[in-house]
């Protein structure tokens, strides 16, 4: 009992560990596919809004700053004075608004700096602005203005309050421009809380539909999983079945009181029972092909030949078996009578060996018998048909010597026949009365002995 539970056991930690290796493949890849998204896409996606939100106050700046050369044509032709250009330009920036409230928006500075406009903070136009200081201690401005000095244009990362409201400081990226006839330096921006928040709509968005097709690539997963599992489990005891099966067959194969041998197509051995080797003497190792067994079972030419040519005329149809007996020599040097029955499959030939010598030897013994009994039955009906001419002769001769004295010179002669006529009616008298019968030497050759048959039916007497 012990043993076979450790067996079980043993099967069960087998396909605990064969399941394991279907599991932690397929949950391997849904975890990479889970650690993407947060790790790989979810940042990839947060650069790439962030690089599209620059890139757009990129833009609206270029296009604020293209509304200027109008005015200063106007002011160069004479048709508007420098400082009407200006007035002009400035507030038509100041109105300008984009964005999903409509509270994005374009101030401007000069190069020393002073605010020339701002929507928002008109308390600090006019206003020196080189001492102004966000909340982490930086200069905004005096970046604005070392960018638009050395690069013509740029970005700048500092603090500021949030669009109309004075007291919310908050992160900002903005894009500035100078516009060089007049020294105004234009400019936007926006705010990281923005792109955050847009961020974490798409990402609320992007979770929904990641999270569906998440749960389905689950369900598919523990589907797939089970499916696989269910399937490979059949297969382990399928697969086990057939070995048990195996060794049941090689089990009736190795105790089989019958030789059995398996060939392959090419007329190679592939296996030979233990039985076989008990009939004949060779081992699978004595007989590698069929053409080795053939002239060491077969030593004579012209017998080999016949057997060789009775098998060509089998006909390898699948299914159909084929009987032969053949006399065959075994490793020994005795010689026995085999049965052959042989069948084919797609690939290869079975043979079945039956050692049939002993019932030859009793079928030889019965024919012979029958064949002497009908012999002894035949001579009984001849013996009861000379019996009456044999008496009749035997009397007439009788007669005759009645009539004929001892001194004629034929009267010897005529006692001796009568004596073989006796004799010859002994024979057929004692030929009827034979039930049994048995043989004796005669020469080269063995012949029936009636007398000792007749003294054998008189003592069963």
């Amino acid at each position: 009992m012990h043993m076979i539970h450790s067996l079980r056991t043993h099967l069960k930690s087998d396909l605990f560990k064969e399941n394991l290796t279907i599991i932690v493949p397929i949950w391997t890849v849904l975890g990479i596919f889970i650690l993407s998204v947060f790790l790989i896409f979810i940042p990839s996606l947060e650069n790439s809004l962030t690089d599209q939100k620059k890139e757009m106050i990129h833009t609206l700046t270029h296009s604020a700053v293209s509304l200027l050369p109008e005015y200063h044509e106007k002011a160069l032709s004479g048709e508007l004075t420098p400082s009407e250009a200006r007035t002009r330009a400035m507030e038509q920036i100041r109105h300008l608004r984009y964005g999903a409230e409509g509270k994005d928006y374009f101030w401007i500075i000069d190069r020393h700096p002073f605010m020339i406009m701002h929507p928002y903070r008109p308390d600090l136009e006019g206003r020196d602005l080189t001492s102004f200081s966000d909340v982490q201690g930086d200069f905004p401005f005096i970046a604005m203005v070392e960018i638009a000095l050395n690069q013509g244009e740029g970005y700048v990362n500092y603090y500021w309050q949030w669009k109309d409201a004075p007291h919310k400081i908050v992160p900002k990226i903005s894009y500035v421009k100078l516009f060089e006839p007049w020294g105004w330096i234009v400019g936007t921006g926006i705010y990281v809380d923005d792109v955050k928040k847009e961020i974490r709509l798409i990402m609320s968005q992007t979770t929904q539909v990641f999270a569906a097709v998440f749960f389905v690539i689950l369900l598919l997963s523990i589907y797939i999983t089970w499916q696989t599992i269910r399937i490979r489990n059949k297969k382990i005891h399928a697969e086990r079945a057939v070995q048990k099966e195996k060794e049941v067959l090689s089990l009736i194969l190795e105790s089989t009181p019958h030789g059995i041998t398996l060939i392959d197509k090419n007329d190679q051995y592939l296996y030979v029972n233990p039985y076989f080797t008990k009939i004949t003497g060779y081992t699978l190792a004595d007989i590698p092909d069929k053409q080795t067994w053939f002239e060491k079972a077969y030593p004579d030419p012209t017998y080999r030949q016949h057997v060789v040519a009775a098998w060509k005329d089998d006909i390898p149809i699948e299914g159909r078996v084929h009987i032969r007996e053949f006399t065959i020599m075994c490793k020994d040097r005795q010689v026995k009578d085999i049965e052959f029955r042989s069948t084919y499959t797609s690939e290869k030939k079975i043979s079945v060996l039956t050692d049939i010598t002993r019932r030859k030897e009793s079928e030889n013994v019965r024919r012979e018998k029958d064949r002497l009994q009908g012999v002894l039955e035949l001579s009984g009906a001849v013996c009861h048909e000379m019996n009456q001419p044999l008496m009749s002769i035997s009397g007439y001769f009788e007669l005759m010597m009645l009539d004929m004295p001892e001194t004629d010179p034929n009267y010897p002669r005529i006692k001796k026949i009568q004596a073989q006529l006796e004799r010859m009616a002994d024979i057929t008298q004692k030929m009827m009365k034979i039930s049994r019968y048995r043989t004796k030497d005669y020469l080269d050759g063995k012949i029936v002995d009636i007398t000792g048959m007749s003294e054998l039916d008189s003592k069963n007497k």
